[in-house]
């Protein structure tokens, strides 16, 4: 198929375009910047394929990427907490995405795999994610408000019948990325970390970026009209975490367990340091997910696309030695994984 692909240059994309090729697929991917997309080709040893150079705001390039195209993937997004980048973040995922939408609906492109986020469904009614949640009333910061707005154009344009595959990815991991995710940027804010400040409920939902691409991959089948799948992955709670981390890195990790209307506090504290443009490791939204996560069910996911996700020390062993091989981590942080290696 001549699949169109958005945000082809980040690191869900980055990896789709690696399994689009591999499945013979020709991709013609919508970029910004031809130097990171020379990137993009050089991390994942990438043949060339053709691109459009342009942006999902601007309905002209929209056009012209769906041009020829039989199927789309729609990737890009701000992914991003921030005070600062709520503009950014607006703009992108919630005009970016109803273009996209809208525009490869009219043109009969057939699927449209739209990638929304497990943040759109967050808080579950039934206290974990399935494929039958409804989109949340009570949203979490400006990310998964913008992420809904877009989710919602989605559902309304399944429920006329256009073959839409809306995926919820919960956290995403993994190596190679031409930029630094946020995940990747928050592992190794807490490898770096004497002591790292926990809250007493929640904990992670994570799954590896390439199980991702290949579900997107796996959805490009014509004629199924409008489909949902959850790519929740593992979850761990914080004492579970712990231990993970630690055995996984061979560091003992010190951490502080704080109440959660505590931890909540220092949300708000990174909140109001935002508006002076002061950076703090946490912000208000962030806070919340930590201390409210909950598993998901995705059976209905790898039954129906025949997939099984990595386990959770692979993706984190590859994730941490991709970071210490870019430097953004010490060797010294991972003492087991580097044994492992050498």
């Amino acid at each position: 198929m001549r699949v169109a692909i958005t945000g082809a240059t980040g690191f869900t994309g980055g990896h789709t375009l690696r399994e689009l090729l591999e499945a013979g697929h020709d991709p013609v991917a919508l970029i910004r910047s031809e130097a990171k997309l020379e990137r993009v080709r050089k991390l994942h040893d990438l043949p060339d394929f053709e691109s459009v150079v342009g942006d999902i705001t601007d309905k002209r390039s929209i056009r012209s990427l769906i041009d020829g195209c039989d199927a789309i993937i729609h990737t890009a997004a701000v992914a991003a907490t921030d005070k600062k980048s709520i503009p950014l973040i607006k703009e992108t995922n919630a005009v970016g995405s109803k273009n996209v939408l809208e525009l490869s609906a009219q043109a009969g492109l057939d699927p449209i795999v739209y990638v929304s986020s497990q943040a759109v469904l967050h808080p579950p009614p039934e206290g974990i994610y399935t494929n039958e949640c409804p989109i949340s009333a009570s949203r979490l910061g400006a990310y998964a408000e913008s992420k809904a707005e877009g989710e919602l154009i989605a559902r309304t344009l399944q429920e006329q019948g256009c073959p839409i595959a809306i995926i919820w990815p919960s956290g995403i991991i993994g190596p190679d990325d031409a930029g630094v995710s946020v995940a990747a940027n928050g592992i190794s804010r807490i490898l770096k970390s004497p002591i790292l400040p926990l809250p007493q409920n929640g904990g992670i939902l994570m799954h590896d970026v390439r199980d991702l691409a290949k579900v997107l991959c796996r959805c490009l089948k014509p004629g199924l009209g409008p489909r949902r799948f959850g790519v929740f992955g593992h979850y761990l709670d914080w004492n579970e975490t712990t231990i993970f981390l630690s055995e996984i890195t061979g560091k003992n990790l010190k951490t502080i367990r704080f109440p959660d209307s505590v931890f909540r506090s220092l949300g708000r504290l990174g909140d109001f340091l935002g508006n002076f443009n002061i950076n703090f490791p946490l912000d208000l939204s962030t806070a919340e997910f930590m201390t409210t996560l909950v598993p998901g069910d995705d059976r209905h996911t790898r039954e129906t696309l025949s997939i099984e996700w990595r386990p959770l020390s692979e993706s984190f062993s590859d994730t941490l030695l991709w970071l210490a091989r870019e430097e953004l981590i010490s060797e010294k942080t991972i003492p087991a994984i580097i044994k492992s290696v050498d």
